[in-house]
C-alpha cells in the first residue's frame, strides 16, 4: 500500500477504508496503519465501527467485504496484476492443442484468456464471459463459444437458467474457474448467479482447475462453489496456511504454486 502523504479526517479515512474493502478480498489492520501513518489502535477502533454499521465483516487483524458484495471486474482486474498474470500463463501451458475449455467470467480468468490467446493455439473455448471472449478472439486460431443469458453488468458475465442449460448440453476438457474466496470448505462466491456456472462448468468437464491469488484464501463469501474434492487443481502464488493446504492434499487436489 501506498502511504497517504497529507492529514486526512477520520471519515475521509473510513471511507477510504470501505474503498480498499470493496476491491481487495480483504484488508489487514498493519497495512492500513502504515497507509494511513496512523497507530494500529485507531485502525481497529476504525474497523470496529464500520463492522458494527455492517459495511464490512470485522476479522482478526483485519476487515473483510460484507458476504453479499464483490468489487465490479474491472477494478478486481487490476489488483494483483502481476501475481495473477503468472498464474495464467501457468495455467495456460496445460491446454493442448484441439482441446475443448470452458473459463468461467473472471478477473484471473481474464489473465488466462489474455495468456491463451498469446500462445494462438487451436483450441475450442466456451465462456459465459463478455471481456474474456473479446481476449480469446484476438487469436485467429481460437474458436469462441459465447454462453446465452442474462447480462451481469458488474462482472462482465452472462448468467440465468439459459447459460445452465447451455453448458448442461457442452463436453469439456477442462474447466478453468475463479472464485472470491478459498476455505477449507471450498470455492466461495459472493453472487449465486455466478456460482452456478461455476458447477456447470466443472460438471461438464473432465479436468476442473480453480486459479486463485492468495488475497483469496480463508476468505468466506456467501456461497460455496463446491468442496475442494471437486476440484482437480489449484493455481495460485503462495502456499496456504496449513490447515488449507492439508485439506487441499486430502482432497487429492493437485496444488501448485507459481513462484
Amino acid at each position: 500500500m501506498v502511504r497517504v502523504k497529507t492529514p486526512i479526517s477520520k471519515q475521509q479515512r473510513q471511507e477510504q477504508i470501505l474503498t480498499e474493502v470493496r476491491v481487495n478480498a480483504a484488508v489487514r489492520i498493519a497495512d492500513l496503519a502504515e497507509r494511513f501513518g496512523t497507530s494500529t489502535e485507531t485502525i481497529r477502533r476504525d474497523l470496529d465501527l464500520l463492522g458494527r454499521q455492517g459495511l464490512l465483516n470485522r476479522t482478526y487483524g483485519g476487515g473483510t467485504p460484507p458476504v453479499a458484495f464483490e468489487a465490479n471486474m474491472r477494478d478486481r482486474h487490476r489488483l494483483m496484476a502481476k501475481q495473477r498474470w503468472r498464474i495464467a500463463q501457468a495455467a495456460a501451458e496445460l491446454v493442448e492443442p484441439g482441446e475443448a475449455i470452458m473459463i468461467d467470467a473472471g478477473s484471473t480468468t481474464l489473465h488466462l484468456a489474455l495468456a491463451l490467446a498469446s500462445l494462438n493455439r487451436p483450441i475450442v473455448a466456451v465462456t459465459n464471459g463478455l471481456a474474456i471472449a473479446d481476449a480469446l478472439g484476438k487469436s485467429p486460431q481460437i474458436r469462441v463459444i459465447v454462453c446465452p443469458g442474462e447480462l451481469n453488468a458488474p462482472q462482465s458475465g452472462l448468467v440465468g437458467p439459459e447459460t445452465h442449460q447451455f453448458l448442461s448440453r457442452l463436453n469439456a476438457n477442462r474447466a478453468f474457474i475463479g472464485a472470491s474466496g478459498l476455505t477449507t470448505e471450498g470455492p466461495t462466491e459472493a453472487e449465486s448467479s455466478m456460482a452456478w456456472v461455476k458447477r456447470a462448468m466443472i460438471q461438464r468437464a473432465r479436468v476442473a482447475t480453480l486459479l486463485i491469488d492468495h488475497s483469496k484464501f480463508n476468505i468466506n463469501m456467501l456461497e460455496i462453489v463446491c468442496p475442494i474434492e471437486a476440484l482437480h487443481e489449484v493455481f495460485t502464488d503462495e502456499q496456504p496456511d496449513a490447515a488449507l493446504t492439508e485439506v487441499i492434499q486430502q482432497a487429492g487436489t493437485t496444488l501448485t504454486i507459481v513462484p
